[in-house]
């Protein structure tokens, strides 16, 4: 897909730096179509002009889009550029659409694939939560993802025996990241096929933010095909507030609202790829046990946390639980803070950590107790 610069957005605008209350940043679960800047408050008072420049591009095969702020315009440039060759970069290194370092693991399983450190960093973090959520995540899923093609132009159930075959192939013990004379290497076995979808943009968007920071932004907000990051608060006070989508509505919709500052909101649910065959309707998220879409009772699940990557990852091991386990997990592992909304559309449960930060919104659904 052809990528839009980022120089093709509006021209950067001045932004007042204090407002009155925060802007819903409508990019949540699902991104809204633009991110608008918050208006200036009525009140005369001393006020610091920022200025502000939103931009999207389309990249490894989603739409990313986002808003950086900054004292002056030609500061404001700099960071909108330093986003767009960060974004290339990784691309470059992970896309699936093309030659990358990441495809040629694959390309040439069971041998040792030189790698960059992102790339060794993310297959570690992959193969540490496949480890803690058994197998829920399974970073080697390729096999049976490339089989089922969902969401990818894939529209037919494979056999049984097809389906077997690639189960064979889901092993995430037997993956091996290592470093040697200074280099980093993958090696996945033969016959694997390493598939970081559920990791990627929760990865990348993660490094994006901690780029951004080091240039010296104060606050941005990140919108990654859905992921969200949210660097610093959207004004000093002011959390940014970020909209969690209705699974079963359309892009835009929310059921909720998570006030969150410097974090990652990421969501997984079944409602946007899949497809219908014979009456039944058949999710992208599959399971490495059964080599079909999981079973579940839960319609989407976000989690916020500082480290995007695992956030990601979780999320997808939440959402292939189910409830009872996804729900015995989080109690085992305070740490992980989400809100998971189960699949009669009408029950939304959160984690206690979370409970103060999160606004439920749609009135035909119900808070039930927090997740201990």
């Amino acid at each position: 897909m052809l990528s839009k610069s980022l120089f093709s957005a509006p021209a950067v605008k001045p932004f007042v730096f204090a407002l009155s209350a925060a802007l819903v940043a409508t990019a949540g679960a699902a991104a809204a179509p633009e991110l608008r800047a918050a208006e200036a408050p009525a009140v005369a008072e001393a006020q610091e002009v920022e200025y502000q420049l939103p931009w999207q591009s389309l990249h490894m095969g989603t739409l990313i889009q986002g808003q950086v702020y900054a004292r002056t315009p030609e500061e404001t440039k700099r960071l909108a550029g330093i986003m767009e060759s960060e974004i290339e970069r990784f691309d470059d290194m992970m896309s699936v659409h093309k030659e990358t370092v990441l495809n040629d693991v694959n390309r040439r399983a069971g041998e040792r694939v030189t790698v960059t450190p992102e790339i060794a960093e993310m297959t570690k973090m992959a193969l540490r939560v496949a480890e803690e959520t058994d197998g829920a995540f399974e970073p080697t899923i390729g096999p049976v993802v490339n089989l089922w093609k969902i969401g990818f132009g894939g529209d037919k159930v494979p056999s049984d025996a097809a389906i077997e075959e690639a189960v064979k192939h889901v092993d995430y013990r037997k993956v091996e990241v290592g470093e040697t004379e200074g280099s980093w290497y993958v090696r996945i076995a033969p016959g694997q096929n390493i598939d970081m979808g559920g990791i990627a943009k929760g990865y990348i968007g993660q490094k994006l933010s901690e780029r951004l920071k080091a240039e010296g932004a104060v606050h941005a907000l990140l919108d990654l095909g859905g992921n969200v990051v949210a660097v610093g608060e959207k004004s000093p006070g002011h959390p940014w507030r970020v909209g969690l989508q209705s699974p079963d509505q359309t892009r835009g919709a929310y059921f909720g609202v998570l006030t969150v500052s410097d974090m990652s909101v990421i969501t997984s649910g079944a409602y946007e790829r899949n497809f219908e065959k014979d009456g039944k309707r058949y999710g992208h998220i599959l399971s490495a046990k059964t080599g079909r879409p999981v079973l579940t009772d839960i319609a989407s699940v976000t989690i916020a946390d500082r480290d995007g990557g695992r956030a990601d990852a979780l999320c997808t091991a939440l959402f292939a639980m189910g409830w009872e386990k996804a729900k015995a997990f989080l109690a085992a592992h305070k740490d992980v803070h989400a809100v998971l909304l189960l699949n009669d559309m009408k029950t939304v449960h959160v984690s206690r950590e979370l409970r103060s930060a999160f606004t439920l919104t749609d009135e035909t659904m119900r808070l039930e107790g927090d997740i201990p």
